[in-house]
């Protein structure tokens, strides 16, 4: 590493080309837009610039690009549903969720379900909605840990908790969602 404040063109290179899929990915599965996510990860990695080679001194450079990732994807789809976006993708911006497109129907469930996912994912206190995005993108307890600059013996009891939150919030939306439906269908059969 330089051991000045200012990054040598090939370190930082390096750098990006390591770990900007990784990132990218991350931030795709939160936004679901894949310009709005380059646009995400651009930030990310101009900020890492900005910011010198003080950032990978403890070699944690890795945890701290998913880190910030996950702020700022969390930090966007908060933006969004302030905005008031809607969750309607078009065609080019649309990112193919795992499966075959069994059928138009299904694949709207999927993204209908996606979106409510990421409804509640926006309502968790940032560092619950981190863990388990990061749990959630496959990385270990130990790499999160390193991320999050937790003790490893702590990931598992603050996922847990986490998860326990998302798992309220969520059924508690899924019942406001049920109770709305059959208010519109008793306002539609009078």
């Amino acid at each position: 590493m330089s051991m000045s404040n200012r990054w040598v063109d090939a370190e930082f290179e390096a750098i990006f080309r390591e770990h900007y899929p990784r990132i990218v990915r991350v931030v795709r599965r939160v936004l679901q837009r894949d310009p709005e996510a380059e646009e995400v990860c651009a930030d990310i990695f101009l900020r890492l610039y900005k910011k010198g080679p003080s950032v990978a001194a403890g070699g944690l450079i890795g945890g701290w690009l998913y880190r910030t990732a996950t702020r700022a994807s969390i930090d966007a789809l908060r933006a969004n549903q302030r905005r008031g976006i809607e969750e309607e993708l078009d065609g080019n911006e649309f990112v193919p969720l795992d499966g075959d497109g069994d059928s138009p129907l299904a694949d709207l469930l999927r993204h209908e379900h996606i979106a409510e996912i990421r409804g509640v994912l926006a309502k968790l206190k940032l560092d619950r909605a981190q863990l388990l995005l990061l749990r959630h993108s496959g990385l270990s307890y130990r790499e999160i840990a390193e991320a999050m600059q937790l003790s490893f013996n702590s990931v598992g009891k603050k996922l847990a908790r986490a998860e326990a939150e998302f798992s309220a919030l969520y059924e508690r939306q899924q019942r406001q969602s049920l109770k709305r439906q059959q208010l519109q269908t008793a306002k539609e059969g009078q």
